[in-house]
């Protein structure tokens, strides 16, 4: 191969890179041409004069040394990585260069409020010297957008295989740390798809098939079932129902109605459950003495459980259909047999369903022959979803594969995960397909224009709000946090303890950084060890204030400022002094020095928040004109959804609204959850007309019912695009609105990304539906076998660390005080921590709890803490006649390996790096003493 015909076979990849304005100089054999290839730069563009320029190369006579000239050139002009990949063959590093160029051109209108000039100073890596001046002197001649936008030009044709993560650093010193979040996941995996690699795996696009052969794993299997091919239409035709589906809603159930693993995805309001009911009648109607049919429903929460249950009964009540529900706390394992064995529906949360798979309560998946799972998007990661769904692997790729039940899967959005194109969204559908052994993804194709009069998508809107402006409230909080700040750093540079940089007070990343030095410094080790002890305990107590005092400034961010007050006045109350050493005191008496004022200040009422005053405005505008109106609005916390409900009854304005609240049931550190009956309460009050404003957190975003609401507010309340998709589908009344209303540029920015998202996600749906079958059948298959290989490895290691001996010692998280250590401790079905140690009882605070629940045949009645200095601990729970048995949280310690003497902290128990024993009542009941410490 002559070297022309390399160029020739490497043109594209040289002509989207090179500027020729920045390399002639450096190339003499090409001066006749070099102002002609200059003018067709400025006229049409730098890929039209590369191509120009180009083809003057081919047509050179071929001196001696100039393909040497032409790719010093290069490199002399700042090519280096483009005339290494042409001498050597070899593009990787170029195609390396090309990742997230996509992203970056996709969103670069979320760019246009970047100042050039702040970030230039940061891009020399990256930029050529003249293309560095050509951006001053655009943003000096034209303004900051342009100037932006021909930065982004020349950046968009680096060779630099790490532009990327120079862009992004450049614009986090600029200050722009909020577009580096949207554009750059931490936490996620960049693509290490290149332009090539995409192209080779490109997806041939041939007509969606359902009728692939399921295989004999699958329930529905039929003998006479059409092998491999394409389904005749008719095959979906003529299927009876006992209700009259909507002709969109019966091309939804189709390829579940012949027995395929399916995720049904349609928009919130279009009858998913209905779909499903149907599905669950026809599966039903299939049964004989020989082949019995079963089918349970899975819900992730207990007021959706409750509201599926309800429907399938009425749907079902006239006929001979058995339906039945278990959920919540009071679920007894007797009453689960018995259910399965003597009902054809069974609606239960996933994780009830995997705890009873495990103790055998439930003999199998096999138990079952359909299986839905609702909001089935969930089936990712370490959801119980996907703990059923590994269970099911294990069966179907076993040595001695059996019977399986049919999967069918609900969502109104299957999400695009972290991706930031449509090839990385495309793979995250794939891993959900293969997550739910899926056979097709059902949405409605041929009966568009049906679903559209029937589902009314809410209009949507964002109003901006001014930003609560400093005021005197503020100043005192950020005047106490410098003082807590500056008491602790007194004892240790608590900066050293964590990685995270320290941010702004009253931020999501100041709360990162003080949990992760409150983390951090209970691992802390110092050579004197009664010091060590001193240092920790301060830390942790300044720490626990640092982080109350930032919750009340988020929470002044969003509502009123006696609403932040009160938070940290119920904080100060519930503290006791019986507990208190030295730097307690000193806290306490800073905030009392400050109360009056704080007080003072909460109470003045002329220091108004301009984001409730916009809350007002929407309300008091579409209650002007449709007084019916009813109203869902998000919030983040259910701190803010009290602290906001509270303010609309004390304005005499909105008092009308009547507002109830609608949060979780489980408690958390600041708000006792809600109980179900409560839950049902505000539902019914919200539906029927008692009140016309529900004040919701996350709870509400998927699967319940509203149908009268006709407005959503987003209080700042901003997610990925499936939380979008469900909040906005809550509006299922028609001519609804859906508005943000925001006070932070991020969160709109965020909200138009996830807009982009949506589409990106039903581009992917589209191109993944028109793969030819096999295809699709073939890429599910090996990532499940890739996913088998992982789960058997990590189970290998589980194995092998069970046979590990090093015995840990627990301290107090606070106070380092020796507790017990890990051959005291038994864990009980995989799930509960507990102390058989009984001298560890006379170590605790036992309180009572503020809310006492039965969980897994456990009462749990009081709250434990450390009698030294108060940390929690956990729960005093009774189990099995065991009037006493400590139920411990890793929170609430240090473990320290008695062989090593290192010192670890452990978020969840599964991640505990000992051995533990499990729980067996005949240890109990020989009065067993425990080991010591």
């Amino acid at each position: 191969m002559s070297e022309k015909d390399i160029l020739r076979q490497y043109q594209t990849y040289i002509t989207q890179i090179i500027q020729p304005s920045c390399v002639l100089p450096l190339l003499d054999f090409l001066s006749d041409h070099a102002e002609q290839i200059k003018t067709t730069e400025t006229q049409k563009g730098p890929t039209e004069a590369a191509i120009l320029m180009m083809s003057f190369i081919y047509d050179l006579i071929e001196e001696p040394g100039w393909f040497r000239m032409l790719l010093d050139g290069f490199s002399h002009a700042g090519y280096r990585t483009l005339a290494e990949a042409i001498e050597l063959n070899n593009f990787a590093g170029i195609e390396k260069a090309a990742v997230h160029k996509e992203e970056v051109r996709r969103l670069s209108v979320i760019l246009n409020n970047v100042k050039p000039l702040d970030i230039l100073l940061h891009m020399s890596e990256v930029l050529l010297p003249s293309q560095g001046e050509r951006v001053e002197r655009a943003t000096a001649e034209r303004g900051n957008t342009h100037g932006i936008q021909t930065l982004l030009d020349f950046l968009l044709r680096t060779d630099n295989p790490k532009w990327y993560q120079h862009f992004l650093d450049a614009l986090s010193k600029g200050g722009y740390g909020h577009v580096v979040d949207v554009l750059d996941d931490q936490n996620g995996k960049a693509s290490e798809q290149s332009g090539a690699e995409g192209k080779e795996e490109a997806l041939e696009e041939m007509e969606v098939s359902f009728s692939e052969e399921a295989g004999p794993s699958n329930l529905c299997a039929s003998a006479d079932s059409v092998k491999d091919g394409c389904q005749p239409a008719s095959d979906y035709e003529d299927v009876p129902t006992l209700v009259e589906l909507r002709k969109y809603q019966n091309e939804l159930a189709r390829p579940a109605l012949i027995c395929k693993n399916t995720i049904i995805c349609a928009p919130t309001g279009s009858g998913k459950t209905v779909v499903a009911m149907e599905i669950c009648r026809n599966h039903l109607e299939q049964r004989t003495e020989e082949s019995q049919r079963k089918v349970v429903f899975l819900a992730n929460t207990i007021p959706l459980c409750q509201q599926q249950m309800e429907m399938f009964q009425k749907y079902f009540e006239n006929t001979d259909v058995a339906v039945t529900g278990h959920f919540g706390d009071k679920c007894s394992k007797l009453a689960i047999k018995v259910s399965v064995q003597n009902y054809d529906i069974i609606v239960m949360t996933p994780k009830l369903l995997d705890i009873n798979l495990d103790d055998g309560i439930i003999p199998g998946l096999s138990t079952f022959t359909l299986i839905f799972f609702d909001e089935c998007h969930h089936t990712m990661k370490n959801h119980s979803y996907s703990a059923i769904m590994k269970k099911y692997m294990d069966i179907k790729l076993g040595p001695e594969p059996t019977k399986l039940p049919q999967i069918v899967g609900l969502t109104a959005s299957v999400g695009v995960g972290k991706s930031k194109n449509e090839y990385d969204a495309r793979e995250h559908i794939f891993q959900l397909c293969a997550n739910l052994d899926t056979d097709t993804i059902s949405t409605v194709k041929q009966y568009e224009e049906e679903l559209r009069s029937h589902v009314f998508v809410p209009s949507k809107d964002t109003r901006i709000a001014k930003r609560r402006i400093s005021n005197r409230f503020m100043d005192i909080v950020l005047e106490l946090m410098a003082h807590v700040e500056s008491l602790a750093e007194k004892s240790y540079n608590i900066g050293t303890l964590s990685k995270i940089p320290r941010s702004t007070r009253g931020s999501q990343s100041y709360e990162q950084w003080i949990v992760e030095v409150q983390r951090n410094c209970k691992v802390l080790k110092l050579d004197n060890e009664d010091e060590e002890k001193r240092v920790c305990r301060k830390i942790v107590t300044c720490a626990e204030h640092l982080r109350k005092y930032n919750d009340c400034l988020i929470i002044l961010e969003d509502a009123r400022a006696k609403d932040a007050f009160k938070y940290l006045l119920e904080y100060f109350n519930n503290m006791d002094p019986a507990f208190f050493d030295e730097t307690d005191e000193k806290l306490v008496n800073y905030f009392e020095e400050k109360k009056a004022m704080l007080e003072d200040f909460a109470n003045d009422s002329v220091v108004d928040n301009p984001k409730l005053s916009e809350l007002q405005m929407v309300f008091e505008e579409q209650y002007r004109f449709k007084p019916e109106t009813r109203t869902i609005l998000f919030v983040k916390t259910r701190a803010l959804a009290e602290a906001i409900k509270d303010w609309v009854l004390e304005t005499p304005a909105l008092a009308h609204l009547r507002p109830r609240v609608l949060i979780g049931r489980r408690k958390t550190e600041n708000v006792v959850g809600m109980s179900l009956s409560n839950q049902k309460a505000a539902l019914n009050a919200f539906q029927e007309g008692g009140s016309k404003l529900l004040i919701a957190t996350s709870v509400a975003d998927e699967g319940i019912d509203i149908a009268t609401c006709n407005l959503v507010l987003l209080y700042d309340y901003v997610g990925n695009v499936i939380k979008m998709v469900q909040t906005r589908g809550r509006g299922r009344a028609k001519d609804s609105l859906c508005i943000l209303i925001t006070s932070n540029s991020e969160s709109a920015t965020k909200e138009q990304i996830n807009i982009l998202q949506e589409k990106m996600m039903y581009d992917a749906i589209d191109n993944i539906q028109k793969i030819n079958h096999s295809q699709f059948l073939a890429k599910v298959k090996k990532i499940q076998i890739n996913m088998k290989k992982t789960q058997d490895l990590m189970r290998q290691m589980t194995k092998a660390k069970s046979q590990e001996t090093d015995i840990f010692v627990l301290l107090c998280g606070k106070c380092r005080k020796m507790t017990c250590n890990s051959k005291d401790l038994r864990v009980i079905k995989n799930s509960h921590r507990v102390v058989i140690k009984k001298d560890f009882i006379d170590l605790c605070n036992v309180t009572p709890h503020p809310k006492p629940k039965k969980h897994d045949e456990m009462e749990m009645k009081r709250k434990i803490a450390c009698k030294e200095c108060n940390w929690d601990w956990g729960i005093m729970a009774s189990y099995l006649g065991i009037p006493e048995l400590p139920l411990l949280k890793t929170d609430g310690f240090t473990f320290v390996n008695s062989r090593t003497q290192t010192k670890a902290v452990v978020g969840k128990w599964q991640d505990f790096p000992g051995v533990i024993e499990e729980f067996d009542i005949l240890e109990m009941s020989t009065d067993a003493q425990g080991t010591g410490v």
